[in-house]
């Protein structure tokens, strides 16, 4: 069940709300006070188009399948970016949830390259570990041009396509630091949380931005397309969700749920509920 709900109307600037979590102005609570919560129950109200069936199989539980969330926001990020086959990508934010995920999911889309960046060395060292000599990893010390030049240094060639995922309290500099590393004509990509919680707003060279002929992308969640996608990625074989582990509870175990989670929060752990 897709948690991205639009409205069927207004094309162009649709309302939009993430079921059980939050809505965008006025148009966005209306669909939240219609379709209530989210997956926490026995039974839940979802658009037709939202509920997309999936084949259980290869012993794979369903509780696994619910690794797609995190999945898919960074997928939707690099759908956004056209991210090709062979070409190279900076994860900044590597060490996070959704920015593990976004390693996991570049490489299954073909990326020659990750260069995973984060300030958690044995955080970076578990990425490459899990998957391989395509990811290179960068700890960040905390100078921008040291960090910027190492960032370019560990890539093989130039770095095609930046993808931000930094936490609201990381800052503006930080994610200047990996976006300038990009190459001409290269893409950004937006996705994190930095400014949310106030602080400087991001500044960019207009001459670079423009002599380099780069492109940024703001992206929020994901197109409706990309959950049928990124399910036959997995089917496919190209990405897995054995890379997860679950931790499985009832729903009238909600509570100690909410505390495992709470205390089990590292990259690819998830707590499960089970109606």
């Amino acid at each position: 069940c897709n948690p991205t709900i639009c409205s069927r109307d207004g094309i162009d600037n649709p309302d939009i709300t993430l079921q059980g979590w939050s809505a965008r102005g006025e148009g966005g609570l209306r669909l939240q006070e219609y379709f209530g919560n989210g997956a926490w129950a026995e039974q839940m109200r979802v658009p037709t188009e939202n509920a997309v069936p999936i084949a259980v199989t290869d012993g794979m539980s369903a509780a696994k399948w619910l690794g797609l969330g995190s999945m898919l926001v960074p997928y939707g990020g690099f759908l956004a970016a056209d991210l090709r086959p062979g070409e190279t990508v900076l994860v900044s934010g590597a060490t996070g949830n959704f920015g593990s995920c976004a390693v996991a999911v570049a490489i299954a889309m073909g990326a020659g390259c990750v260069i995973a960046t984060g300030r958690n060395p044995e955080a970076l060292e578990a990425l490459q570990q899990r998957f391989g000599k395509r990811v290179r990893t960068v700890p960040m010390r905390g100078d921008e041009t040291d960090d910027r030049a190492r960032m370019i240094a560990a890539s093989p060639g130039p770095i095609d396509c930046v993808f931000d995922i930094l936490p609201p309290m990381a800052t503006a500099t930080q994610v200047r630091t990996a976006l300038m590393a990009v190459k001409p004509y290269g893409r950004i990509v937006l996705m994190g949380g930095v400014g949310m919680l106030g602080g400087d707003d991001l500044s960019l060279p207009y001459p670079w931005i423009m002599r380099n002929c780069i492109t940024i992308h703001g992206v929020w969640m994901y197109p409706p397309h990309a959950v049928s996608s990124l399910i036959r990625l997995v089917q496919s074989g190209l990405l897995s969700l054995e890379h997860f582990e679950n931790t499985v509870f009832g729903l009238d175990q909600v509570n100690e749920a909410v505390v495992h989670a709470a205390h089990h929060a590292m990259p690819f752990q998830q707590t499960v509920i089970v109606p």
